[in-house]
């Protein structure tokens, strides 16, 4: 009964996950179509080329110069003349105009600031779509290959339920012992139990997909496995290192916020200049002379504030973007070097595979079911082999699919197409 109860909801998975497969649109995609889809599709890409509009918007506002002031000044009650308003020809009235004159080179530093800031959100974007192609290619990769062992497994488990529906019916009949019965239906409900364990992978990466390609269809990979043998060169460690230093945007980011740090310095020194407003006024009976047309000049004076502590946090900042420069090489070169070890260990693993595994395990396979049938050999030989067999071709497509993710971990970690 629990065999039954077992295997039931290993079915309903199964056919869960066959809805999803095929009741729905499926998308069966090269990795540049699915690439050119993503490109367009995807949603954290159009929040970081937002980004970027929002930074040159900035740069544009700090090419902007003040507005001058325009002020006036009439009269409300004249009490000599016993007068409201008196504000004519014979009255007074004042008009003044201003201009604040930046001085110090703020402007100058705002823009450039605004310039690097621009430059630093298109670097991000370029990092985030680094980041999200990594991860489109590891699932469609991944959802290629475990779809592979997917169908090699149910071609096992066919073969399995035709060979235990027969031994049933010669169980049934005293010709054979119930315990052989008993034993194959454990192998089937093994192999129904990886079957299952692959098919929530397949699922959690299917749902990875239609969120990078905002799509609601199945989407597969069109690849040919042996494409694999393209992947067999590696270059040389120190050549992937010195790729990643010259191309990663996040080394280049390192490098801009250091930029951006110096210059921080030159504006907080600026902001302590004072600004200079320049103005003049018309003034036509209250001054001096009647229709008096005056110069006005005005400025702070650096007494006190003089932005002392915004220029030493800035040379902080500055001194802090120098050591996480370093700290961002550093991780850069770690993680190249990491990536090559493990693609150097995956493209051994993957030759040797090549060589120990060819069309004779499914022949040896074929024969030993059939002389199984035949009763030319016991069960525990037969299970024995049928087990070493469907671990084999799941090891070999793990192995495959481990090229393949190493591959783009070297593409991720050098920020350069080293493999298609």
């Amino acid at each position: 009964m629990k065999f039954i109860i077992r295997v039931v909801g290993i079915l309903m998975l199964t056919l869960v996950y066959a809805s999803v497969a095929y009741t729905q649109d499926t998308l069966r995609l090269t990795m540049n179509e699915a690439d050119q889809i993503f490109l367009k599709n995807n949603l954290e890409l159009l929040a970081g080329q937002l980004n970027v509009s929002a930074q040159k918007a900035a740069e544009v506002q700090a090419k902007l110069y003040p507005n001058p002031v325009i002020s006036g000044e009439l009269n409300a009650w004249d009490p000599q003349n016993q007068k409201w308003l008196h504000a004519g020809a014979t009255g007074q009235k004042v008009l003044s105009a201003e201009q604040l004159i930046v001085m110090g080179g703020k402007r100058r530093n705002e823009i450039e600031l605004a310039r690097k800031n621009t430059t630093v959100a298109s670097l991000e974007l370029e990092d985030l779509l680094r980041s999200l192609t990594q991860q489109l290619h590891t699932s469609l990769y991944s959802v290629y290959f475990d779809n592979r062992t997917l169908h090699k497994f149910d071609a096992q488990l066919q073969l399995l339920d035709t060979i235990i529906a027969g031994y049933e019916v010669q169980a049934a009949k005293g010709n054979i012992a119930a315990r052989e019965v008993v034993r194959l239906k454990s192998v089937y409900l093994n192999l129904n139990n990886d079957k299952t364990s692959l098919l929530r992978d397949l699922i959690a990466e299917q749902e990875k997909l239609k969120q990078l390609l905002r799509t609601n269809a199945t989407v597969v990979l069109r690849f040919d496995a042996d494409s694999l043998t393209s992947f067999s060169r590696l270059p040389g460690r120190d050549s992937l290192i010195e790729a990643a230093l010259a191309n990663r945007p996040d080394r280049k980011i390192a490098g801009m916020s250091a930029d951006i740090a110096a210059l921080n310095i030159k504006y907080q020194k600026s902001l302590a200049v004072p600004d200079l407003t320049l103005g003049g006024a018309y003034d036509q009976a209250g001054g001096a002379f009647a229709n008096q047309i005056n110069l006005t000049l005005s400025m702070g004076l650096p007494l006190w504030h003089r932005n002392q502590g915004n220029i030493r946090m800035a040379r902080v900042q500055a001194d802090k973007a120098t050591v996480l420069q370093d700290i961002s090489k550093n991780a850069v070169t770690a993680e190249v070097a990491s990536a090559y070890d493990n693609m150097q260990r995956s493209l051994t693993e993957y030759q040797q595979s090549q060589h120990m595994y060819n069309s004779d395990f499914r022949e040896v396979l074929n024969g030993i079911t059939d002389n199984f049938l035949k009763r030319n050999i016991s069960i525990v030989e037969f299970v024995d082999f049928f087990e070493s067999y469907n671990e084999s071709i799941a090891a070999l497509n793990r192995i495959r699919k481990q090229l393949a993710l190493c591959a783009e971990e070297v593409n991720y970690a050098t920020a350069a197409r080293i493999y298609p």
